[in-house]
């Protein structure tokens, strides 16, 4: 075991045990603590990430299953809705990339922008909100474009590291992520969203969430593409043979079958998932049906159900969808409440200070949770409920809370940055680089929020 690893575990086991073994703090239950106690061990295992984080989830749920929670609670999560648009959206994924309908979008997109830096970034932004409609697995979308952005600074000769290779790789990242936060079910955060929103008792519809945040993402990937060149200038002008992509086009060949059955599916339960104001149909059933006739019509085989998608990704986030529910039925966001919402309260009499200090919050705590569903729930349940009070919607909170979600000052905050070290073998930018446009991003996110402020009260939500 590395010593990372090794440090991650006894420190899991060192503070995991001080808080079931301390006195009972004030305001939580004697079983309330050993969940609060299987929890911080369990977040301090997927923070050093000790071991497989789908086998640190099942190990969590064993936990609070012997701290008296019981076994339906512990591990009913996994027959939510949620859950199950999940694991049907994530096989859409599968789809789309193995037949290449993914990559054939990607190239397509690219050659409809100018060769230039400014094109190229702008091809990427396209490119991320396109897949997001089909591929809402973060994970997925970063495998399909850092290998082209990859591609692409290799075959222009830009220099391993340099400014310009930092500037695409980790722009083509951002563009991966954020842009699939427009639409609910665009990323692995919308199922956990929508599972929160029924935790906390509010509704949540796919149009009531895109009209919160289609807007705001698109000023926040805009302000990205005009803020990362100017702090991450290139050395030297760009211009990209046009012949680049249509040669990547030409390999791909005719849009086959498969392909047409994958683009038919998503469009329809794109479709579905729009209209769902209208035919009252839970999300999840579209999505049943879908990896249905992708099944039927043998786009996906026997090998994919059981190779074609992460099921750590999909035990981890089963887990993390369980954790939400349990803290919340033991009241322990109530009791951490405690400690923060009297400062929260103090700036409720201002909007945007508050909206402000809540995403300060959420980044802060995003060195201690590597993929951001714990900071979710246990910032957005407790403020929930003194936002109610001031006529602030909970998804205007959410939205405060999800714009800034994906910081990468550190490798381990931002699976998807991670993913890029591992596919460029760490030649595509430095960690001054990252940090650079982790800034970056973190003040872009900021100046969304207090411009989305208006764009809200514009809409009439605030």
């Amino acid at each position: 075991m590395k010593r990372i690893k090794l440090f991650g575990l006894l420190l899991s086991i060192i503070i995991g045990g001080a808080v079931l073994f301390a006195p009972q703090p004030s305001g939580l239950t004697a079983d309330g603590q050993k969940v609060l106690a299987a929890a911080v061990f369990t977040i301090l295992l997927w923070m050093f990430q000790v071991m497989n984080s789908g086998v640190s989830a099942v190990l969590m749920m064993g936990l609070m299953t012997a701290a008296g929670v019981k076994p339906e609670i512990a591990f009913g999560s996994f027959a939510a809705p949620s859950f199950w648009i999940l694991v049907c959206v994530l096989y859409y994924g599968c789809a789309m990339q193995k037949t290449g309908l993914a990559q054939r979008l990607s190239y397509y997109l690219l050659s409809l922008f100018p060769g230039t830096f400014t094109g190229i970034l702008a091809a990427f932004f396209l490119t991320g909100l396109v897949l997001a409609l089909g591929v809402p697995s973060m994970t997925v979308r970063t495998a399909i474009m850092v290998p082209i952005a990859w591609a692409l600074v290799k075959s222009l000769g830009l220099k391993p590291q340099s400014r310009s290779s930092a500037l695409i790789v980790l722009t083509a990242v951002q563009m991966a992520v954020i842009p699939g936060l427009a639409v609910l079910f665009g990323s692995l955060f919308g199922p956990f969203v929508d599972s929160m929103f029924k935790t906390g008792g509010f509704s949540l519809s796919w149009f009531g969430y895109f009209k919160v945040m289609a807007v705001p993402v698109l000023i926040l990937c805009g302000l990205i593409l005009l803020l990362n060149p100017l702090f991450m200038k290139p050395e030297e002008k760009l211009r990209v043979a046009s012949s680049f992509v249509k040669d990547k086009l030409r390999e791909l060949g005719k849009i086959k079958r498969a392909e047409w059955i994958t683009a038919v599916v998503v469009v329809i339960s794109i479709a579905f998932w729009a209209a769902g104001r209208i035919h009252n149909y839970p999300s999840f059933l579209i999505g049943i049906f879908g990896l249905a006739a992708l099944t039927l019509f043998g786009v996906i085989k026997d090998e994919d159900i059981s190779g074609g998608v992460s099921w750590t990704i999909l035990i981890f986030i089963g887990g993390a969808f369980g954790l939400a529910n349990i803290i919340q039925q033991y009241e322990i966001t109530n009791w951490l409440a405690a400690f923060f919402l009297p400062a929260a309260q103090n700036l409720m009499s201002n909007t945007v200070l508050f909206l402000l200090a809540a995403a300060l919050v959420c980044m802060a705590l995003r060195f201690l949770d590597s993929m951001g569903f714990v900071v979710l729930s246990v910032l957005f349940l407790p403020l929930s409920e003194i936002t109610a009070a001031q006529n602030i919607p909970p998804m205007v909170l959410m939205a405060a809370l999800l714009l800034p979600i994906a910081p990468f000052w550190l490798s381990y905050q931002n699976v998807w940055v991670a993913m890029s070290e591992g596919i460029t073998s760490n030649r595509a930018f430095n960690s001054a680089q990252r940090l650079k446009l982790s800034t970056v991003y973190a003040g872009a996110s900021l100046i969304t929020i207090v411009i989305s402020i208006g764009y809200w009260k514009l809409i009439g939500i605030l």
